[in-house]
């Protein structure tokens, strides 16, 4: 049955293609970033340990975005199953048979992904590898990872894949005569506010206890400035966007405006999910463009050139991380986009025969998903001018082109998710596609 099951895996075109290139993408910057950091942690570098440092943060932060990425293909993945999966059910599967074939389905289609992944790594490598860090480029063979490391990286990232379709299965109802997806939306309880207050004593305590004037005191201390805004952001930005969306909903005046309005209060949390990752590149983006324009500032005639050279190579780390960042952030919001479409293909069906044309249909999920993406951005940036007012408030002042550099920033997030929105066109083509 199993096999049966995997062999139809490939047949539906309308569904695969998107989850398999979300792990290609995915695996291959994975490789490139633990081949990145590799190449920094067995640096032969008089800062060896500040470069290992950075490279460990980068890899955190970039680890977030990637398992939200897999995690959105395990969700559309999972989109299709319904139908094959009540079939299999009248047939006298069990529940534990149906989840492990889901769960194989989606470990099948993440090790395609993967193995996709490993060419595009490979084929990036000689580009990649000209990008210099502490002096010298990378190269290849810095960025080359091994056997096994990279099996240790291939078998993580299934591992990650199949905890997700795990997840999504949890929202899968399996009833005697069929299988349904339960469209409850979360709802955020007041623990999570609880666990974020807690965290954030932590982190002040952990800020105040660490290394005396060390090293060790000024690293805790710049994640924690960073992480707890962060948190901030990710527990009251749903509850933002649900007051703004209400405000703009009552002050709608034409049916697309009104029904994007209420495409996103069916469930703040879940559009925010789309693009909130656009909040961490955002804030991220505002107080590092800011505090390169600053030290830009200085005389470089003074300028130690070890220290030149270390600046250039943080600026030149912040904007890569950046730009790995938003393309995945661009990904994830074209697969949530898809699988919210294929989850509401009956009611853009039932608005394309009540006279609403395609472009009326994709202009309202343009609307709605780039009106979340204004209420993202609004909190990320004040977020970012309350927790580090000095830096922004002073290259406002004296480096006009640390503010130019925010804004182009903020808006190549938007060009971004503008972009992953649009990437569902075809999709949307084939759910109305059988109206006419």
């Amino acid at each position: 049955m199993i096999r049966l099951f995997l062999a139809r895996a490939f047949q539906d075109r309308s569904v695969w293609p998107l989850p398999v290139l979300a792990c290609t993408l995915t695996s291959g910057i994975a490789f490139m970033v633990v081949g990145g950091s590799r190449y920094f942690f067995t640096l032969e570098h008089p800062l060896a340990t500040f470069y290992a440092v950075l490279a460990g943060v980068a890899l955190i932060l970039l680890t977030v975005p990637m398992v939200s990425l897999l995690s959105s293909s395990a969700r559309l993945m999972a989109r299709r199953r319904d139908e094959r999966l009540s079939s299999l059910r009248l047939l006298g599967a069990t529940t534990g048979q149906l989840r492990l074939l889901a769960v194989s389905e989606a470990v099948l289609l993440a090790a395609a992904g993967v193995l996709a992944g490993t060419v595009l790594y490979v084929a990036l490598m000689p580009l990649v590898g000209l990008i210099p860090f502490a002096g010298a480029p990378m190269g290849v063979d810095g960025l080359w990872i091994g056997p096994g490391l990279w099996g240790l990286s291939a078998a993580a990232l299934m591992l990650l894949a199949a905890g997700a379709s795990l997840l999504g299965m949890r929202r899968i109802e399996v009833t005697p005569l069929g299988v349904r997806t339960m469209a409850a939306p979360a709802r955020v309880h007041w623990v999570r506010v609880v666990v974020a207050v807690l965290g954030v004593l932590a982190a002040q305590l952990l800020a105040q206890l660490a290394g005396v004037g060390g090293m060790a005191a000024v690293i805790t201390m710049m994640l924690a400035a960073v992480a707890v805004p962060l948190v901030v952001v990710q527990l009251v930005g749903p509850w933002v966007l649900k007051m703004v969306t209400t405000v703009q909903l009552r002050r709608a005046r034409t049916a697309e405006r009104l029904i994007a309005a209420r495409s996103v209060l069916e469930s703040p949390q879940q559009m925010f999910k789309q693009v909130g990752g656009v909040s961490i590149t955002t804030y991220a983006g505002v107080i590092a463009g800011s505090g390169l324009g600053l030290v830009s500032l200085a005389d470089p005639s003074q300028a130690d050139p070890g220290q030149a050279q270390l600046l250039a190579d943080i600026q030149r780390g912040v904007w890569l991380t950046l730009a790995i960042s938003f393309l995945m952030a661009a990904c994830s919001v074209g697969i949530n986009q898809t699988a919210q479409l294929l989850d509401r293909r009956r009611l853009y069906a039932s608005l394309h025969m009540m006279g609403m044309s395609r472009g009326q249909l994709q202009r309202i999920r343009t609307l709605a998903v780039m009106r979340a993406l204004g209420a993202v951005v609004v909190i990320a940036l004040v977020a970012a001018a309350v927790t580090a007012f000095p830096i922004v408030g002073a290259a406002v002042l004296v480096a006009p082109a640390a503010v130019g550099t925010s804004l182009g920033v903020l808006g190549l997030g938007v060009l971004c998710v503008f972009v992953g929105a649009q990437v569902t066109r075809p999709a949307l083509r084939r759910v109305l596609a059988p109206i006419g």
